[in-house]
């Protein structure tokens, strides 16, 4: 019976192993195959049983954008499931950070990053960002690659922006879908439809679609919330998909079958042609709970549809009222039988 080498790790095509040693951990890339991350985790043992202990001073200092790399292959991947948000935050941060070691990255550097991003990007972008600088630090003072760093003094949140109020009008609509490439029009009308998350949509498969209960099951594992959740499907959805569940596997796919991982680039190059500014895939959620909502729906049913945790969560973050919808309620104060033009007047 074999015996499982807990040394030894494939990530991604790649061996790495991981062992310590007079109380310092190692992590290095061992090579292409098991054997060869076997036999360079030896030599790497006997170098350095064989060598001189190290002083403060020889401390391995190695670049932010090889730990940082190290971080994305070791931790991230494998633990984190929005491991694809620091992938691109990492390509941001190693245009600041890439080329310095560890030990020179400091608060100054970190605040001026901050008011150069804030000059580029949404204040929810620079805190993910710090947010993952944070993570890649953190583990670099748990895998004794950095001796010390104040992480508490990198200030996350420091204040909120206004709230995002942007809902898809009936005209945006049939401009973007007129100027959506061929293989992201159903994925604007699912949306639009079922308020799935984008990446709940991309890796939808035709085994989470029942026609005969009309529905769709988002598993566990697709879900933000990491809670299953059935979504009930109307008759334009119905007949979207159809034509497109004759195969197993990727509902939305590309030639060879293998799914989509971001359609970011279509969308915005969509929205230009479609001359729509400031929306992006997400408002499409908003755009469906506002809709359905307008439209009479009841809301108990619309945030189990959503997947969100309460109520009020979810009127507040995603439900946006048209200015005709708020006059329509304030008008239904004069429309009552007791009103009369009299009875504001005396």
């Amino acid at each position: 019976m074999k015996t499982k080498e807990r040394n030894l790790k494939l990530i991604d095509g790649r061996w790495f192993f991981d062992f310590s040693l007079d109380g310092k951990r190692y992590i290095r890339i061992g090579g292409k195959t098991k054997e060869e991350a076997r036999a360079a985790m030896a030599r790497l043992r006997v170098e350095l049983s064989a060598g001189p202990k190290e002083s403060p001073a020889e401390v391995e200092d190695p670049l932010f954008k090889d730990f940082a790399a190290e971080y994305l292959e070791l931790y991230a991947k494998p633990n984190k499931r929005s491991w694809e948000r620091d992938e691109r935050s990492i390509k941001h941060l190693d245009r600041c950070f890439g080329d310095l070691p560890l030990s020179q990255i400091s608060l100054l550097r970190v605040e001026r990053y901050r008011v150069e991003r804030r000059a580029l990007v949404a204040l929810g972008t620079v805190n993910r960002e710090l947010s993952c600088l944070k993570g890649i630090l953190s583990k670099a003072l748990d895998w004794d690659k950095l001796e010390s760093f104040p992480l508490r003094k990198i200030k996350i949140n420091l204040r909120d922006e206004p709230r995002r109020e942007r809902v898809l009008t009936r005209e945006e609509e049939a401009r973007l879908l007129a100027e959506a490439a061929p293989y992201l029009k159903p994925m604007i009308t699912l949306a639009l439809h079922t308020g799935m998350r984008q990446g709940e949509i991309l890796k939808l498969r035709a085994e989470h679609v029942n026609l005969a209960y009309s529905s769709i099951v988002i598993p566990a594992e697709n879900s933000k919330s990491k809670r299953a959740r059935r979504i009930p499907l109307n008759s334009a959805v119905l007949e979207l998909l159809r034509p497109l569940l004759k195969d197993q596997g990727f509902i939305f796919h590309k030639s060879r079958g293998e799914g989509f991982h971001r359609i970011g680039c279509g969308f915005k190059a969509a929205c230009e042609r479609a001359k729509i500014e400031d929306l992006r895939f997400h408002d499409l959620r908003h755009t469906f709970e506002t809709r359905s909502l307008e439209g009479g729906a009841n809301p108990v049913n619309i945030v189990k549809i959503m997947g969100h945790h309460s109520m009020s969560f979810s009127l507040d973050h995603y439900h946006h009222p048209s200015q005709e919808m708020l006059l329509a309620d304030v008008e239904t104060l004069v429309n009552t039988k007791e009103y009369t033009k009299e009875s504001i007047t005396h």
